[in-house]
């Protein structure tokens, strides 16, 4: 894992920088960088706040009113996003086939087709993220999915179901890429994992929440002959003019950045700055740099990370497109099975909050999630070798694989520094997942029903290769903050820190005080 010195530019005093920034240029005898032209906007919430003495009460607070603004919003929408996402597995065993004259793998292409859609436009929405500002560019595309949602239930056929599952798939590409981005603006590397884990558990609220509401509406308009709208049409119109909604609330309330949040004083973004300077990467520039791409595509840990993204990806359709049809298999009902899979749900969440909790505390979210695998590893074991009771245990089991998406979630937040190189890992991970997802409906093969055993087998294979490509992550990254630490102490009184260093946007390849987080 190499790192490279930042490159000098002598003591240029650059007038588009703060002049806190010229004094440190022309004060300090380290090297000077090129990235002071596009340095990052937290350089001007400190400039603007003025000179801030530490104060832990004002801190505490300030956390308090962050937490109680950003995290209500970005969980909302998170929690839509998936329970649009699942909506599709209820409609498959409320009629949604055979309204729909579907045969053989053509739900699988259906529940694919969106994947499809996600990873065509996540190259375009590394530069849109940067291009707009992040809030509104989010709440635009929560609309227009919200809009989308709605008219699957307006579709006839394969075809229509097609269309409609691509372009559903192109307006949620810019989330996972926009809520890690927002966790880095927000909160510190110590806070980002529990902060990550909690909305991130909002896919376990939304399996609790759409099973429920699914089951009520298959219980009452299901079996009613007379009813104008089928059950599946109903949890499309409902969940899409919801999402709609909320997309246009969440255009006027969230703020794009700290640096524009209109709920925070002009001393506050100065705290807030402050707090951030130990993340040693700001809260983000909006200009494209290609060398910060180049460095993201070089990076063994874009790969790692990109790994157990699309490896943990390919068994995702048990919780959501073939969930329900999972668990019919098993030996339940159809309309059983759609209260049947939420339990699955609670132990999501009840790991997620859990884990990144501990985490939180000891400063150790590799080790605690890799214990948090080997539940689900048994769970998958008993999936492909039980049936009925024990199988649905094994079923629920697997609920916790989830806490290693927040983990790379959260590391892709506080490990990856340079808004650029940040922007861009975070795609190619959105990339790793759909691919991943378009693979998924593809291993539960119709002649494999109802047991589906292949995919089961293949379920616990990869579960153990993501564990242990956490493992190797964190040996990678223990390695590289000691050969940090010797390379500081070799140097000595030599070795010389640039005053707002951090808010440069530098990379953390390029940023030597950069410490990577366990």
């Amino acid at each position: 894992m190499s790192s490279s010195a930042p490159s000098a530019t002598g003591k240029e005093a650059v007038s588009t920088i703060t002049t806190d920034l010229e004094k440190s240029a022309a004060e300090s005898p380290g090297p000077q960088h090129e990235a002071h032209l596009d340095a990052d906007g937290a350089l001007q919430m400190l400039r603007a706040g003025g000179n801030i003495p530490p104060d832990p009460a004002k801190n505490k607070r300030l956390r308090r009113k962050v937490d109680l603004f950003i995290m209500p919003l970005i969980c909302i929408v998170y929690f839509l996003q998936y329970l649009d996402k699942i909506a599709i597995s209820y409609g498959s065993v409320m009629g949604l086939k055979k309204d729909t004259k579907l045969t053989g793998n053509q739900y699988n292409w259906v529940a694919s087709i969106f994947f499809f859609g996600q990873l065509a436009f996540e190259f375009p929405t590394i530069r849109l993220l940067q291009m707009f500002p992040l809030a509104k560019y989010v709440s635009v595309n929560v609309v227009i999915w919200g809009t989308i949602l709605a008219c699957l239930a307006a579709c006839k056929n394969f075809a229509g179901l097609m269309v409609c599952r691509a372009f559903l798939g192109v307006a949620e590409a810019a989330i996972v890429p926009a809520w890690v981005l927002f966790t880095s603006q927000w909160y510190s590397k110590e806070e980002q994992a529990f902060r990550v884990g909690i909305w991130f558990s909002m896919c376990g609220f939304a399996q609790m929440f759409g099973g429920y509401v699914a089951y009520g509406i298959a219980v009452h308009v299901g079996r009613d002959p007379s009813a104008s709208l089928a059950g599946w049409q109903i949890i499309f119109l409902f969940l899409g003019l919801l999402t709609a909604v909320v997309g246009i609330i969440f255009y006027f309330v969230l703020p794009d950045s700290p640096l524009t949040a209109r709920f925070l004083s002009a001393e506050e973004k100065a705290l807030h700055a402050e707090h951030l300077r130990g993340n040693e990467q700001g809260i983000g520039s909006n200009v494209f740099k290609w060398d910060q791409f180049s460095e993201a595509l070089r990076d063994v840990n874009t790969w790692l990370y990109a790994f157990w993204v699309f490896a943990a990806n390919i068994p995702n359709s048990i919780a959501t497109s073939f969930g329900n049809i999972l668990v019919t298999g098993m030996g339940f009902s159809s309309t059983d099975s759609l209260l049947l899979v939420t339990p699955l749900g609670a132990y999501e969440v009840v790991v997620l909050i859990g884990v990144t909790w501990l985490a939180s505390r000891t400063n150790q979210r590799l080790w605690l999630c890799i214990a948090a695998h080997i539940p689900s590893i048994v769970g998958a074991i008993l999936m492909a070798t039980t049936e009925k009771a024990a199988a649905l245990v094994g079923y629920y089991l697997s609920g916790g694989i989830p806490i290693g998406w927040t983990t790379i979630l959260a590391l892709t937040s506080s490990n990856v520094a340079g808004s650029t190189k940040k922007v861009t890992v975070a795609c190619i991970g959105t990339i790793a997942y759909t691919v991943g997802n378009i693979i998924s409906p593809q291993t539960f093969q119709a002649k494999d029903a109802p047991r589906y055993l292949p995919a089961k087998i293949s379920i616990v294979i990869l579960y153990v290769l993501i564990t242990i490509d956490l493992w190797i992550i964190r040996v990678l990254a223990v390695r590289e903050n000691r050969r940090r630490d010797r390379r500081k102490e070799e140097l000595g009184e030599a070795y010389v820190v640039e005053k707002n260093h951090e808010f440069l946007d530098l990379t953390d390849r390029q940023n030597l005080e950069f410490r990577y987080s366990l």
